[in-house]
């Protein structure tokens, strides 16, 4: 088979074709906008620099198999009219396919202001840079937005749901709201260490508490005495600081925070007759609760246990007393324990 060659007209001086003639690699094609010209056909894809198409100039015509090419610093650009669009597409069987393809390397979609990934109709699936910030990443489902990073991490609207396990995550200053658990159930949860809690409603979890112990008898008195006093103190709190302390000047218990609380007083009287002993439980003169057990000297020592749940404001004092019900001396003896929790 003979050599294809390209031909080409030649006009003449009035610009009338006159003859047919072979295209070498000394002619010239000019461009329609721009009048750009190019030295060979070859050359056409890598000399389009500061060249406009308009879509008004190709109608009707097939291309196959051409690679446009800029330099590094020039650029590509496909632009439209006003309500039109740019495709880029590729053949798959007698299906075309919407095709952003690299088949190697990196593809990187830059813009100066916002990147958004919309459907047909205009429903939002991502946005990018949304806010014009620092590369905020938005994500929508249903036109909505459910996943947002923010500078302080990640924001996540509706429910999150893992199938398998979160670990080493940090809950601290996270707020969880009933409407956002439901019918679930957590097992093998460790909340941090000793000095870090899970704050459900206002009331830090583990419920924070105070504990005091008496390692030798108390003053004996007549009078309503605290019990603590006069005895050496085993305390133990879970935040002194910050939510409840014993007072071992006073010989009570002192909350820092509002709210309900939980005492339960286990006290081992010792009388020097048998007597009606009083037992209370106070928050400075309010009782919640009071108890007034016999004890038998013959018998003695005796426990008595005091229970009461109340409320208490910020700072309140909360102490147990006891009272003899004429003038026998009684004191609470070692082994006495007192333990306050707060529950809400």
């Amino acid at each position: 088979m003979a050599t294809k060659k390209p031909l080409k007209f030649d006009f003449d001086s009035d610009n009338t074709p006159s003859a047919v003639a072979e295209f070498t690699a000394s002619d010239v094609v000019s461009a329609s906008d721009g009048g750009t010209g190019f030295s060979s056909l070859a050359l056409l894809a890598t000399n389009l620099s500061s060249t406009d198409i308009l879509s008004s100039s190709v109608s009707g015509h097939s291309v196959s198999a051409v690679n446009f090419f800029a330099s590094d610093s020039g650029a590509f650009n496909c632009m439209g009219l006003d309500g039109q669009k740019f495709f880029m597409k590729r053949e798959n069987g007698g299906t075309y396919e919407n095709l952003i393809k690299s088949d190697e390397g990196t593809i990187t979609i830059q813009s100066e202001d916002d990147i958004h990934f919309l459907s047909n109709a205009g429903e939002k699936f991502m946005r990018l840079n949304e806010s014009g910030g620092n590369g905020e990443v938005e994500l929508y489902y249903n036109n909505s937005l459910k996943l947002e990073t923010t500078d302080a991490g990640l924001t996540i609207t509706g429910d999150a749901t893992v199938s398998t396990s979160v670990s080493s995550v940090d809950l601290s200053a996270v707020n969880v709201s009933a409407a956002s658990v439901s019918a679930t159930s957590v097992s093998s949860l460790t909340i941090g260490t000793a000095a870090s809690s899970l704050t459900a409603s206002t009331c830090p979890i583990p419920h924070p508490f105070a504990y005091a112990k008496l390692d030798d008898d108390g003053t004996a008195a007549t009078t309503e005495t605290n019990i603590g006093a006069g005895a050496t103190i085993t305390q133990l709190t879970s935040n002194a600081a910050a939510d409840i302390a014993w007072d071992d000047s006073n010989d009570y218990f002192t909350v820092k925070k509002a709210g309900i609380y939980e005492l339960t007083a286990r006290v081992v009287l010792e009388v020097a007759t048998t007597t009606v002993v009083t037992l209370k439980i106070k928050t400075g003169g309010t009782v919640h609760n009071t108890f007034a057990p016999k004890i038998n000297s013959a018998v003695d020592p005796q426990e008595a246990t005091l229970h009461a749940v109340f409320t208490a404001a910020a700072s309140d004092n909360i102490s147990v007393t006891h009272t003899d019900d004429a003038s026998t001396n009684v004191n609470a003896g070692a082994g006495t324990t007192l333990i306050l929790k707060r529950l809400l």
